[in-house]
């Protein structure tokens, strides 16, 4: 749980709050019952004293004694102008607690000696109770009454205080509304004091946190003349470095990038392409330190494969130093009218010794005289890279066909292999450079994923477009469609 510095403040400033009212309604509420009590006492204290004016008037107007015969006798008559005079009830007991002017009832006399200052009353000695019953406060005071040093009734005053216990309830539920709404008032005020105090510093949190996302337009608007103030100050002014810092380091890191970037792709592009022609180079020249001289037209055919990519390689070589001069990436078209099944055949025959190696075959059926205007050495590169790719994902003892045909005013090639073939997700990505399906089992490896991207930096120089298609398990299809000679 999160425990915010305003939360803190209001829990702080309501328990303190709280503790303090706590403790003024105990302290009030002891206060009121200790004044009742005292007023209760004092009033016992006064009718004792006018019952005892009263009970003796009594008998001097009646001319009597006080006994236990003049108790009986008179016992009503005494309660009623005794009880009248001090506003109470009046009892007389017998010394033994049975009311006078009835019968002795041991039931009622167990009952009235459960009274405790009845009890004292018979010991001789005065004495009061109060009781609180379900709202109603009635006190009780009862004293003996002596005749010649012997204890001949008792009586005992009943009087109802639940007027002053209901205003002393009042007084206590005044006291509980007051707290209650000064409580309230506290607790509100505690919220709006700590929301204005803290607000500065949830504005500092969140543009805080818009910083760390990497948002350096956060506006800081705090304008109090306290500590608060200055952190926010310096904030803005750091934020303010830090933009300028970061804008000065993406200028730089664009920069950096942009070389990084052309490096790489000159790179790539230069290994990518001097490996095709020294591969086909070393595959003859393997092959003919192997068989020697038994077969003659071999003999020439791989010496003129070795003569032709050697060329091929010096001139992409030139190139290269040419581009490297400049900074440039390799760039230098040489278009002229080239024969495309031409073309494509001298790739499938370099690609036949590679593929041979994995019991591969590349059947071709091959349209003649398929003129276009481009670059012959770019376009066999685009050829031996697709064909390159057909062997590194066909399975085994598989078959890669080749068809080349004339469709209206271009040239379309079709290279379909028996592979794995490639998912649709990575179709949307396979030319894209140096990408790799690493889902995919080949049966080559070494691939820097340039290739395909290669072709179709080609293909579209050529103004050409270039497609593939692949059904999982049975194998992918390459479409190049390039635009026919006008000549032809």
């Amino acid at each position: 749980m999160k425990w915010t510095i305003q939360f803190k403040m209001v829990v702080l400033f309501s328990v303190i709050v709280f503790i303090g009212f706590s403790a003024l309604l105990i302290l009030s509420n002891k206060v009121a019952q200790e004044n009742m009590y005292r007023e209760v006492r004092e009033d016992m204290v006064q009718s004792k004293k006018n019952l005892d004016i009263a009970l003796n008037q009594y008998f001097l107007i009646h001319n009597k004694r006080i006994s236990k015969d003049s108790l009986e006798a008179g016992s009503r008559e005494l309660e009623e102008q005794i009880g009248s005079a001090v506003g109470g009830k009046i009892t007389l007991y017998r010394p033994d607690a049975s009311m006078y002017g009835s019968s002795t009832s041991e039931g009622k006399l167990v009952k009235h000696t459960e009274i405790e200052d009845l009890r004292e009353a018979m010991q001789s000695r005065i004495a009061y109770t109060t009781k609180v019953d379900q709202g109603r406060v009635v006190a009780s005071l009862s004293f003996p009454i002596q005749s010649d040093q012997q204890l001949v009734g008792i009586v005992q005053l009943e009087k109802d205080y639940t007027d002053l216990y209901r205003r002393n309830m009042r007084f206590q539920d005044t006291i509980k509304l007051f707290a209650a709404t000064i409580f309230v008032f506290v607790f509100i005020a505690s919220i709006f004091i700590s929301r204005k105090i803290t607000q500065p510093i949830r504005v500092l949190t969140k543009r805080s946190a818009e910083v760390a996302q990497g948002s350096l337009n956060a506006d800081i608007q705090i304008a109090t003349k306290d500590e608060i103030g200055e952190l926010a100050a310096s904030f803005t002014v750091m934020i303010d470095r830090v933009r300028e810092q970061i804008d000065v380091i993406e200028r730089e890191r664009d920069e950096v990038k942009q070389v990084q970037a052309r490096s790489k792709v000159f790179f790539d592009n230069v290994t990518h392409e001097l490996k095709t022609p020294l591969t086909t180079i070393l595959g003859y020249a393997q092959i003919l330190r192997d068989n020697g001289f038994t077969d003659p037209d071999f003999f020439d055919k791989g010496m003129n494969y070795i003569i032709k990519e050697s060329r091929r390689l010096n001139t992409m070589v030139a190139d290269i130093l040419e581009v490297s001069v400049s900074s440039a990436v390799i760039e230098n078209y040489r278009f002229a009218r080239v024969d495309v099944s031409e073309v494509i055949r001298e790739a499938c025959e370099d690609m036949s010794i590679k593929a041979g190696k994995y019991n591969i075959g590349i059947h071709y059926e091959l349209e003649e005289e398929l003129y276009v205007r481009g670059d012959r050495d770019k376009l066999k590169e685009v050829f031996l890279n697709v064909l390159d790719n057909s062997v590194k994902y066909s399975d085994v003892n598989s078959i890669i066909e080749v068809q080349s045909s004339r469709e209206e005013q271009s040239i379309a090639i079709m290279i379909r292999d028996q592979g794995e073939g490639i998912g649709a997700e990575a179709l949307n990505h396979v030319f894209e450079p140096f990408y790799q399906d690493k889902g995919m089992n080949r049966v080559e490896k070494g691939s820097a994923g340039l290739g395909l991207s290669i072709v179709k930096n080609i293909v579209e120089r050529h103004g050409g477009t270039v497609e593939m298609k692949s059904i999982m398990r049975e194998g992918t299809q390459v479409h190049i469609r390039l635009p026919g000679d006008r000549n032809t």
